[in-house]
């Protein structure tokens, strides 16, 4: 069978775009280490403006153009009727897949085997639990996370008039799906996610992350977002978006965030202006320059990064 990841890029601001180039760069870097796991990546792009010619893509990539008043879940309907392939990952850009067999073992378990050995899921998915809505058939949880959700491509063409979108507080993105599709007996498959942190405080979840060979960042655009707006928009919206959420979040974000800048460029220029541009950041959050490297080579060593 063959086998498509889809992945949606939407820039959060007209303005800025060098700053969210390395979350492009870094994601198809990081996935084409495992290209052979897969066949096609398609990416939906709503505001990014993505070519092959400008973005240098390779042959496995697709862009498929959507209207930026979609939101990505209903992109996602889209897209599936220009793809051909079998079966169908869907993605977030900021998931990082950081060792061999993650992309293949959610597929395989897609796959019809020998059912005197195992049989083959329906749907294979990160679990959560968001919002009111109660089921007893995964794992305590009631929703797939669609930012690690795959299933046959002929079984979601079945779901395309089920509304995939949030409808809080009853469920979040996927909620409706989710329950449809257990409501029809599909059969789904449970991969754990890791949402272990190294904080900025000294303090960390454990010595070390699960490890799982992937990690979703959550949130990662934040750091573009930021620090766009800082450079060309408006500063109060800037400084008020800083209040928006604990500072220990955004200090995590930018510690992936440094990540990508210097996993995703190769000339040093680029990776000092991205560096410079976070310790500015810094500075407006009252964290000292030192402080902060200190907690970025704490961040890679509990992450495991090289």
């Amino acid at each position: 069978m063959t086998r498509a990841i889809v992945v949606a890029f939407h820039k959060y601001t007209p303005f800025g775009s060098e700053f969210y180039e390395p979350i492009l760069s870094f994601f198809l870097n990081q996935i084409q280490k495992y290209k052979d796991e897969y066949d096609t990546i398609y990416i939906v792009d709503s505001t990014w403006g993505i070519s092959p010619a400008s973005h240098n893509l390779p042959d496995n990539v697709v862009v498929i153009k959507v209207d930026p008043s979609l939101r990505y879940y209903d992109a996602y309907k889209k897209a599936l009727l220009m793809i051909k392939e079998d079966l169908v990952l869907f993605v977030d850009n900021d998931m990082v897949v950081y060792k061999p067999f993650v992309i293949a073992d959610t597929f395989a378990y897609l796959r019809t085997t020998d059912p005197n050995k195992w049989t083959a899921y329906d749907v294979v998915s990160i679990y959560d639990t968001i919002g009111t809505y109660k089921t007893d058939k995964l794992n305590g949880k009631n929703k797939f996370c669609p930012y690690w959700f795959a299933a046959k491509k002929e079984t979601l063409m079945k779901y395309l008039d089920v509304d995939w979108s949030p409808d809080m507080p009853y469920c979040e993105t996927l909620g409706h799906l989710t329950e449809a599709m257990l409501n029809d007996g599909l059969r789904p498959y449970e991969f754990e996610e890791d949402k272990s942190n190294c904080l900025f405080n000294g303090t960390q979840d454990g010595e070390k992350s699960k490890d799982l060979g992937y990690y979703h960042i959550r949130a990662g655009s934040t750091p573009a977002y930021l620090l766009a707006t800082k450079k060309y928009g408006d500063r109060k919206t800037y400084d008020d978006y800083l209040k928006n959420q604990p500072q220990g979040e955004y200090l995590r974000q930018f510690a992936w965030y440094h990540y990508m800048i210097e996993q995703s460029h190769h000339q040093w220029k680029d990776m000092q202006q991205g560096h410079a541009a976070i310790l500015e950041v810094m500075n407006d959050m009252n964290i000292e320059s030192k402080s902060w490297f200190d907690y970025v080579d704490r961040f890679r060593e509990y992450h495991g990064l090289t």
